[in-house]
């Protein structure tokens, strides 16, 4: 009996540090993690690169530039015409810096766009089929006074 005892104790010993759990290791040490997004940020993904093309319009391709925030986010409905429509107009602040101004210099611009998403209040009449059928289009670019006056 006790060399049964003794050969289960020294089994249980030498499997302990065994783990029957399976964990999938990722050798490019690479993380997945999920972690909160915030609904302004998939629309702000989803604008980059509309915003990227209008500010190197105003500015030029060599300019450096951030989103710094979303300014506002309005829901417009028409109802003047035959049949109803509504869009959003969607208002960005980016920060700007130009490579050929010295030291640390940011201009704020205000960039609006309208958003034609195609559909009315959730309507089981969905005129868009895809994502690809949603219109953005830049309703206005504003220019406003820089971090820095000394250029």
């Amino acid at each position: 009996m006790k060399k049964i005892i003794s050969s289960l104790l020294l089994s249980l010993i030498v499997l302990a540090p065994i783990s029957f759990v399976s964990a999938e290791v990722d050798l490019s040490r690479k993380i997945k993690k999920e972690i909160y997004a915030a609904p302004e940020e998939l629309l702000v993904d989803l604008l980059n690169p509309y915003v990227a093309d209008v500010v190197h319009k105003e500015h030029g391709d060599d300019v450096i530039w951030g989103l710094e925030r979303v300014k506002n986010i309005t829901l417009m409905v028409d109802h003047t015409v035959s049949k109803s429509r509504r869009w959003y107009e969607v208002s960005l602040t980016v920060k700007i810096n130009k490579p050929d101004v010295k030291g640390d210099y940011w201009e704020l611009d205000t960039v609006t766009f309208v958003i034609d998403p195609k559909t009315y209040f959730g309507s089981s009449d969905v005129e868009r089929k895809n994502l690809k059928d949603v219109t953005v289009e830049i309703k206005d670019y504003v220019h406003h006074h820089g971090t820095n006056d000394n250029r």
